[in-house]
């Protein structure tokens, strides 16, 4: 595994649910993964844990892991706290969403909250699953930008459908742009489930909380 895969990867682990940090060790010679370390929130269980890695790695890569490498260390309730305010002091929340159809058209819309302020966004497309896609995460980061000063601006990279047998996932990149030039790419990832615009909000919410803006 190439080195900037193997960053690729560990971001992904990282933007999912309960993941603080992850780091992935290679073997030199094979390039095989030997060990995934995990440094989780404690909102999950460790097996829950392990089978998300399992799943985000088979989704991503193709490749079935023997989930004995992987290992989870809980951080404690106290130090995970501390450490979510000395994040960007963020307190999003999804506040709506919706979806309607209009003969070969789609709208969709996300309302966000921050405190009492609230901002919400539709946006309208051709009627296709990756639109809807496209259109929620649009929404949630216009709505959530919406919210932030106006120093910060958040644009949507890309977002892409992925497959493993029946389940289907989701997997999107966002960037964040602070006055002066400096910028951060933000990973997100997720199961898409009954409501994917809910599926992909909550997604983009959780990471911008769980993301420091201090660079």
């Amino acid at each position: 595994m190439v080195e900037k895969s193997l960053e690729e990867l560990e971001k992904v682990l990282t933007s999912l649910d309960g993941i603080e940090k992850a780091k992935v060790i290679v073997d030199e010679d094979t390039g095989e993964m030997r060990e995934i370390h995990i440094l989780s929130s404690g909102d999950k269980s460790s097996k829950q844990i392990v089978r998300d890695v399992e799943t985000a790695i088979l989704t991503i890569i193709g490749e079935r892991i023997d989930r004995r490498i992987i290992s989870v260390a809980q951080m404690t309730g106290g130090y995970a706290k501390s450490e979510e305010k000395a994040g960007n002091g963020s307190d999003f929340k999804i506040d709506s969403v919706g979806f309607s159809e209009d003969g070969i058209e789609i709208e969709v819309n996300v309302g966000v909250t921050k405190g009492r302020a609230i901002k919400e966004i539709s946006k309208r497309g051709g009627k296709s699953f990756k639109n809807v896609l496209k259109l929620s995460a649009e929404s949630a980061i216009e709505a959530i930008e919406g919210l932030m000063t106006s120093e910060v601006r958040l644009s949507l990279d890309e977002i892409r459908e992925v497959s493993t047998g029946e389940k289907k996932f989701f997997l999107g990149v966002m960037t964040v742009l602070k006055s002066g030039g400096m910028s951060k790419e933000l990973v997100f990832a997720g199961a898409v489930g009954f409501n994917p615009v809910k599926n992909v909000a909550e997604a983009i919410v959780d990471k911008v909380n769980s993301t420091s803006l201090d660079f």
